[in-house]
């Protein structure tokens, strides 16, 4: 059932209103990346760029079907890929957790220092190093902010896509009835 929605008339939805990505595997040698942190493999960098690719217009909170089309992937590996792919996503998620802690610390420390320096610059008056702590005050609160409107955003939104990522149910198609579909 091709069902589209208002939002995004480029992506088919599946009955539960997943969006669909379409991926053609002819070649399944190089879907797992030949390097993984733990025992359990991960998916290689080309394909985590392609679905990241084929998934960048969408809400970041937008459940997703992968549909693989491909003759060449068999049983096993497909629960291999599966597991692949909730491997990598996991440890994105927890790397971008890690960076939102990270600044939530850093934005502290910066608007801290901050107001220590415009209270210094006020306290320093008339010299010129008060114009100096001036500039180093605005430039610390700066940042502070930076990090915290814009940064946090980028990693929130990439969390809440991980997520999705991690939820992504996953179809494999015969790379023969993609075809017969295209004609």
């Amino acid at each position: 059932m091709k069902r589209r929605t208002q939002h995004n008339n480029r992506f088919e939805y599946d009955e539960e209103g997943r969006a669909i990505i379409d991926m053609t595997v002819s070649d399944d040698s190089s879907f797992l990346s030949v390097y993984s942190k733990h025992a359990s493999p991960v998916i290689s960098s080309e394909v985590a760029e392609f679905i990241e690719n084929s998934t960048r217009s969408l809400p970041p909170k937008q459940a997703l079907t992968l549909r693989i089309h491909s003759d060449c992937i068999d049983g096993r590996e497909k629960e291999l890929y599966r597991s692949a792919i909730g491997e990598y996503y996991s440890e994105k998620y927890h790397a971008e957790r890690n960076e939102l802690q990270f600044n939530f610390w850093a934005v502290l420390f910066l608007t801290l220092a901050g107001v220590v320096a415009l209270v210094l610059a006020f306290w320093v008056d008339h010299h010129i190093w008060s114009e100096v702590i001036d500039i180093a005050a605005w430039v610390f609160l700066w940042e502070a902010v930076d990090i915290g409107a814009f940064k946090n955003r980028e990693s929130r939104h990439m969390r809440r896509r991980c997520l999705s990522y991690l939820s992504m149910k996953i179809e494999y198609v015969p790379l023969k009835n993609a075809q017969k579909e295209a004609e």
